[in-house]
């Protein structure tokens, strides 16, 4: 697979993933990738939208292969590292197996519950 299939590739397949997480998610509350977001008074980032809450960076960096099949007229194959064995059922076919690494964030406001009235500050709020 050349770098440009590549790259369309994992682009389009974080995209469905992010699509996938938010419909799968959006009845437990968690917002994947949300749009608007604020930065707070300490630096935090916030979801302002959303009743101010807090917007986390889930950071990936991924090793992915592409697993290039000779002979067979399909296309490569992009697959995580660990999903699959480099050499594993190897035939008569000429198999070329490429690793790449990928770095990407997605922001997620994770699902809330109210904080325990214990836990609650005692003085006036901050926010």
């Amino acid at each position: 697979m050349d770098l440009k299939d590549f790259i369309k590739n994992t682009i389009s397949s974080i995209s469905e993933a992010i699509v996938e997480s938010q419909n799968e998610l959006k009845d437990k509350g968690v917002i994947v990738n949300p749009e608007k977001t604020e930065i707070g008074k300490t630096g935090e980032k916030l979801l302002r939208s959303d009743g101010w809450r807090y917007v986390q960076n889930l950071d990936f960096d991924i090793l992915v292969g592409v697993d290039d099949k000779q002979g067979t007229g399909g296309k490569g194959e992009l697959k995580v590292a660990g999903l699959f064995s480099i050499g594993a059922g190897i035939n008569d076919e000429n198999t070329t197996v490429n690793h790449n690494r990928i770095k990407f964030t997605v922001p997620v406001a994770f699902s809330t519950v109210e904080t325990p009235t214990e836990y609650k500050p005692k003085g006036p709020s901050i926010l």
